[in-house]
């Protein structure tokens, strides 16, 4: 229901911990903002990781902060698949139920370890190594990609939406 952390703009960080969290002092912001932006750092260097994202086509409605925040988020994320450094799918609302409903997961591949899958929810996480736990994950989230739109209409349905955030 969120634009993935990686993805995410300081502002964009910055109203969503607020909203969630509406008696956090703005120093526990702060921290949460610059721990996130260094892990996004990751994207910006010389050999950023593969990585593939599923959303929501409510992430790209749903206000978070005020429009221009949202304009700029929404840039974020096409500067970032414009670069090849991301690649987003969207699953459009007309997909009603779809795989990916149950709530957020990541499928991690490495060149030198077995693969691992982690779920999230608002307070912890947890790191799965059971290798049929993983492929699970891993199927789930091949239906979610079957789900969604391709990349390029993905692009456009974020495009379009940024569009929105600028009037």
């Amino acid at each position: 229901m969120i634009v993935p952390g990686l993805l995410q703009t300081p502002g964009y960080t910055r109203a969503l911990i607020r909203a969630s969290r509406p008696f956090a002092g703005e120093e526990l912001i702060e921290k949460n903002v610059a721990s996130r932006r260094e892990r996004a750092q990751l994207l910006d260097g010389p050999e950023p990781p593969e990585v593939w994202f599923i959303v929501h086509e409510l992430v790209l409605s749903a206000s978070v902060g005020d429009a221009a925040v949202m304009y700029a988020q929404l840039a974020r994320v096409v500067e970032l698949i414009e670069q090849y450094r991301v690649v987003v799918q969207v699953i459009p609302m007309s997909e009603g139920a779809h795989p990916l409903v149950d709530g957020p997961f990541r499928v991690m591949s490495f060149n030198d370890a077995p693969p691992v899958a982690y779920t999230e929810s608002a307070y912890s996480g947890q790191l799965l190594d059971s290798p049929a736990l993983v492929a699970s994950y891993t199927k789930t989230y091949d239906l979610g990609r079957a789900a969604a739109l391709s990349p390029d209409a993905s692009l456009a349905m974020i495009r379009a939406a940024m569009e929105d955030f600028a009037a």
